[in-house]
This record gives structure tokens, sequence and C-alpha cells, in this order.
């Protein structure tokens, strides 16, 4: 990005709402330095920028200035495109009529002399999703959440359907299926959207926050990983940036009680490449499910 872009974009990121010089840092992917030079230069050209100190400063556009929609180079056409052909590939996706509509609006943006170009790349380059079950409440579920409300959910849980009120808080997709996630009797949960039978809005109601995933009184999981086992962890979107160091790798990380369970079974499907260390109550719970495994092949 030259500096022509970069101070094209510090005023587009700051005709939405102010900013502070890490925030324009972290999403030009340049230095604060390269930041703060930058809108030294927009003052002096006589760009309104109104600079604020101490907490909750920073910086912002004076009055409604503003810049006119600028014409989309062939780049960032193709960018657009991709991510909204990849949407379409989800075997569900949200307002499915309206995202037929934008496709074909931002298609028609493209200058006519790009669009071969990023027809080609489109050829070339492509996110695979899996192909999962639909969820028919998506649309309802996304509503919601977008104003933290409450909802009561009939969900296929795997011994029977139950009825669970949640403050749905976010939805999204990981690995082609949609999670939706909030809180519920104290407790963070997700679901997935696909085994939602039935959604209800309901009244708000008292809950009391959950304490942080990370928190200092959850229990530690030490686990000691090979190359091949770091490579499986490096997939999770999660536990992958909590890894340290080269092979052999070190793995450490706090997680609430109720998720062990879960990670009984993640590191102990990878056997010798994942030997966890702590806490103890994880090795029982390993203990405790390779046994299971044991008793069903009779070993």
């Amino acid at each position: 990005m030259n500096k022509i872009e970069r101070l094209t974009n510090t005023i587009l990121l700051l005709q939405e709402r102010g900013r502070t010089s890490h925030e324009l840092s972290q999403l030009m992917e340049v230095s604060r330095r390269t930041v703060i030079r930058d809108i030294e230069a927009l003052c002096v050209i006589g760009v309104p920028i109104i600079a604020q100190g101490g907490i909750g400063g920073g910086y912002s556009l004076a009055g409604e200035y503003s810049i006119a929609p600028l014409q989309l180079t062939w780049r960032e056409a193709m960018l657009l495109m991709l991510s909204l052909s990849s949407l379409s590939k989800m075997s569900d996706s949200p307002f499915s009529d309206e995202r037929a509509s934008l496709f074909a609006k931002v298609a028609s943006l493209i200058p006519t002399h790009h669009r071969e170009q990023v027809n080609s790349y489109l050829d070339k380059v492509q996110l695979e999703v899996p192909e999962r079950r639909k969820s028919p409440h998506l649309d309802k579920l996304i509503e919601i959440a977008s104003n933290s409300g409450w909802a009561k959910l009939l969900y296929d849980a795997p011994e029977s359907n139950i009825e669970i009120d949640m403050r749905l808080e976010r939805v999204y997709a990981d690995s082609g299926f949609w999670y939706a996630e909030g809180l519920s009797e104290g407790i963070s949960k997700r679901l997935r959207t696909d085994r939602i039978l039935k959604v209800e809005p309901i009244k708000s109601q008292d809950a009391a926050e959950p304490l942080p995933y990370s928190h200092p009184s959850h229990p530690k999981v030490v686990v000691k990983l090979t190359a091949r086992g770091a490579r499986n962890v490096e997939r999770d979107p999660h536990l992958g940036p909590a890894l340290n160091g080269k092979p052999p790798t070190s793995l450490e990380f706090r997680c609430p009680p109720s998720e062990l369970d879960w990670y009984a079974k993640y590191f102990g499907s990878m056997g010798e490449d994942a030997i966890v260390q702590g806490p103890p109550e994880l090795l029982d719970k390993i203990r405790a499910w390779t046994q299971a495994i044991q008793k069903i092949y009779n070993f």
C-alpha cells in the first residue's frame, strides 16, 4: 500500500468513527509512527482531523467532512466477489435473497475492463466450504443476537430435545457449521444452529456474567506436543494461537471446568502426539475415556 492509498484509507476509516493510532496501525498493517506521520500529512493538506489525548482519545474528523465513494480496484473487487461467492457455497447463510441481489450489484460495480481479470482470478482462487445441514432459524437468531436478546430454544441434544433459555451474543460460522453463542444459567454456551428446532424471543432475564474463559481460577491445561501434534493443534482457531515454541511444543491455557470433558477426548485421541501434564482432573477424564474405549473394543 503506497502513501496515497494509506492517506485515503485513513480518511475512510475515520469517516466511520473515531479511532486510535493503535487501531489504525492494525487495520492498515503499518507502525504507529507511520500512522502519526500520515495524520500530520493529512492536516497539512487541510483535512480537518481532531486529535484527543488520554483514555478514550484518538483521531476523528471534524464536522461532516467526507470524501466521495471511490471506484473499486480490480483486486478489491476480486476480494469482495471471493467473499460473497464463498458465503454462497455454504449450505445456509443469512439473508439469502439479499445476498443474491448484493452479488449482482457488486458485479455491476466492476469496471468493464477489469471484469475479465477478476473472473480469471476467481476461477483459480477459491475458499472451500464443507456442505452442512441447513439452519432454518438462522435469520431469527441473528436478529435476536444483534440486540443481545433472550430466546427460548428447543435444541436437538444427543439424548432428547431440551429447552434452553439463552441470551444470544453472537452467531458465527466455523468449518461450514453455524453456531449461536450466548449465556445460559450463568454459563457461556455455544449451540449448532442446525440443531435448533424452535426459536421464541422472550423477555430479558437477570443473569450473572460468567467468568472469562481464561480466568485465573480456572484449571490450567499443560500439554507437550510432538511436531505432528502441533500441526494438528495449529488448525484449531482457538488453540492454535496458544502454541509456544518449536517442537517439542508446549501448550498452556486455562479453561472453564465444563470444557475438560471435550479436551479429554480431543487430546486423548491424539495419542502419543499430545502428552497432557495437567490438571489432574483432566488426566482422570482421559483415563476414564480411554478405559471406556478399551471396553468397547475388548482390549
